[in-house]
Parts: C-alpha cells; structure tokens; sequence
C-alpha cells in the first residue's frame, strides 16, 4: 500500500494512516522524494531496535553499499565535501570519538546561561513585530532560533545579521532547486567560519566555538573540517527543527483551549506541555537514513544489506503499546517517554537548547500578548513540504 508522509491529511490528522502502517508490519515501505524507497517503522519497539543498534544499522553507508557519503552525493559541489565530516554521519568508534569531544564543549557552555539573552531577544522581536496582522514566522520564531544560535555559539553581536542572512536560504529547502539557491550562502557561512577559528585560536572568546575549537581529549582535537561541519549542522539541524517545534506550539495554544488554559493555570508546567508538543505533533517525524549492514531481521521483518531505513518517531510517538490514549494532546502528560529527539547514540544534542527556546518563546509571546488569535481561525492549516517535517510554513496571527 502506497503511504503518503506529506499531504495535508496526513498532517492534519496523522492517526488513520498510522494505524493502517502499524497494522501491516512493524516495518513497512514508503518512497520519500531524493531518498527513494525506505523501510519505516511503525512502531515504538521497532524504532528503539533500530536506533540501538549502530551496527546493524548505521548512519555511514560504506559498509552497507560500498560507497561512502561523499560518493553517494557525488552531485553535491566541491567546496561541501568538509560538512559530510560530521558526527551525524559517523557510527561506533568514530562517532564516540566526536560526541565526547563535542559534549566536552557543551558542557562548558550551559543553555540555561543563555536564558536571559534569549528572553531579551525575543522581547526585541516582538516590539519590532507590529501591524493588524503578523507574520510570526518570519518575525518571530524562525529568527529566534537563529539567533539562539548565534548566542550559543558566540558569533560577535555585529555580525549575527549577516550570518543569520547566508544561512536563511538554507532554511527548510523543499525542493532540489530551492537547494541549490542556498548554496552561495552556505559557502560564504563555511568561508566565514573557516576565518573565525583563526581568530578564536589568536584570540579567545566566549561561546562554543571557543570550546569547540579548545576541546580536547587525551591529546585529540577536533580538526577543521569537524569543526565546520559542527557548527554548520548545529544551524541547519538545530534551527528548523526548534522553529517547527515553535510553530506548531503556538498553533496548538491557539485552537486547543484546553492546553492554553493549562499554561495560563499553572505556567511552572510548561515544559511538560512543550514535552507532549514534542510527543503529538513530532516536528521531526523521522531519523536520518540508516544503512543495513548485513542481512537481518527486525521485528519479524526481513531486510536486505544496503536497504535504507529509518525510524518514524511520529509513528513511536503515536504507539498505544507505549502510551495511554496516544491519540489525545494531553498538556500534563506524565510520564511523557517520547522519541521527539531520537534515542541511542545518536540522541539529538541540542535537545536541551531547544527546550529553553521553545519555554521562552512561549511564555514571552503569551504574557505580552495574552489575547492573541489566529488571523483567519476558518483557513486550513499550511504545512511546510520538507520532507520528514511536520511544520507550518504560513501562520498570521493578531497580537493582542
């Protein structure tokens, strides 16, 4: 049966279709545009087998198809052969290698330190954010994030502008062509960042890339070209998926009455209601692509070295076998055990930093403007085409 990830319906209402893939198999075949024929799951067990299990199933394609990544996307220009040198494209020992580094320098640098910059910023956005009708995409959580962004990784005040106009193109393509216009600004970002670590290194500063470009382990470091494609996945991964996360709150705020008024009762339990945003909507409904290694069976279904699969976290998300009335947004949910940001090794690292975006967001938004309503309450939800996202990419609303 042919399975549509991306129309309207489906993300309107993802539970018939989910039910109908859970009730053929636990892993079942969809065709996603670029990527081509998959396996999914459909379930929560299967989703944790799959993710558990990096060498069964693994990130880098080498072993499973003989080519490696930058083989595999031998169209992708020159100049961004470096990113595929990032720790979401490694497995096992390579992969740890990186994380270890990686989180060393997380540490260092705490999200919750960056909650009153974030506060401030988003309080900028809504002064600047005036009219009958507001486009709170574009004024408001999709430059949010980026600008979290920014904070985070100590990219000078001056200069957040400019970064976040070379990256801004890059922002959920949802075609090849719309790919290809990102790609000059991707090259001025990866120019601009392979200067910046000289400077950092003759003069250091706060922020992550300090302590990335510091961080090391019994004498490993992270070379330049990890370095790049670390701070270019934490824009391109770490932004869209937390303005998706952010749209999709404030559009359940605002025609659920119930998990507003929950929030408005008893603010301290706004990040268990972010938590069943995460769990309901799944802004991120699928992995990566993962490799077969070897012929195998999961969960009774029979795979093939080489095939593609990948873990559908909406579907996990949605899984009765694992939560009571999986179907019903309930906003205090406990416990609340989503895979809303992966699971194993390759668990989602900004997962915190998200969290904190998504708390201020929303509390800066409706304690300004507590009366605000959806501009045309009658008009459909539009949803964004990206591929595995489950996001708005039009939502008007009027501040009140």
């Amino acid at each position: 049966m042919a399975y549509d990830l991306s129309s309207p319906e489906f993300l309107t209402d993802p539970a018939p279709q989910l039910a109908q893939m859970r009730d053929e198999a636990a892993l079942v075949r969809v065709k996603l545009p670029i990527i081509g024929h998959i396996w999914m799951t459909t379930t929560d067990a299967a989703a944790r087998a799959l993710l558990k299990s990096p060498d069964l199933f693994a990130r880098d394609p080498t072993k499973g198809t003989g080519k490696t990544l930058a083989q595999k996307y031998w169209f992708f220009p020159p100049f961004m052969r470096p990113l595929f040198q990032n720790m979401l494209a490694y497995d096992g020992p390579e992969h740890r290698r990186l994380r270890c580094l990686v989180d060393q320098a997380f540490t260092k640098t705490s999200t919750q330190d960056l909650r009153p910059r974030l506060e401030q910023t988003a309080d900028y956005l809504l002064d600047a954010a005036t009219g009958e009708t507001v486009d709170i995409i574009g004024s408001y959580t999709r430059p949010l994030p980026l600008m979290a962004i920014c904070h985070l990784l100590g990219v000078p005040q001056d200069e957040h502008d400019k970064v976040a106009r070379w990256i801004s193109p890059l922002s959920g393509p949802t075609s090849a062509w719309s790919m290809l216009r990102g790609f000059p600004g991707l090259w001025r970002i990866m120019r601009y960042f392979q200067q910046d670590f000289e400077r950092v290194r003759q003069t250091p500063r706060p922020g992550l890339i300090t302590d990335l470009v510091q961080a090391e382990d019994s004498g490993d470091t992270l070379s330049d070209n990890e370095l790049l494609a670390m701070v270019v996945m934490l824009f391109m991964a770490g932004h869209e998926t937390t303005v998706h996360l952010l749209n999709m709150g404030i559009y359940a705020l605002l025609t659920n009455p119930n998990a507003r008024a929950a929030m408005i009762e008893r603010p301290d339990k706004l990040p268990l209601l972010i938590e069943e945003f995460m769990r309901f909507y799944s802004p991120v409904m699928m992995t990566k692509p993962h490799f077969v290694q070897q012929d195998t069976v999961l969960e009774g279904v029979s795979l093939k070295k080489g095939e593609q699969v990948a873990a559908l976290l909406i579907a996990a998300n949605h899984d009765g076998l694992r939560f009571e009335k999986p179907n019903a947004f309930i906003p205090d949910r406990r416990p609340n055990p989503h895979l809303g940001f992966g699971h194993g090794p390759h668990v989602c690292l900004g997962m915190q930093l998200a969290r904190t975006e998504a708390q201020v967001a929303l509390e800066r938004l409706f304690t300004r403007f507590p009366n605000t309503r959806l501009a045309d309450p009658q008009a459909p939800p539009v949803y964004t085409r990206q591929v595995g996202m489950h996001g708005l990419s039009q939502l008007r609303l009027t501040l009140a």
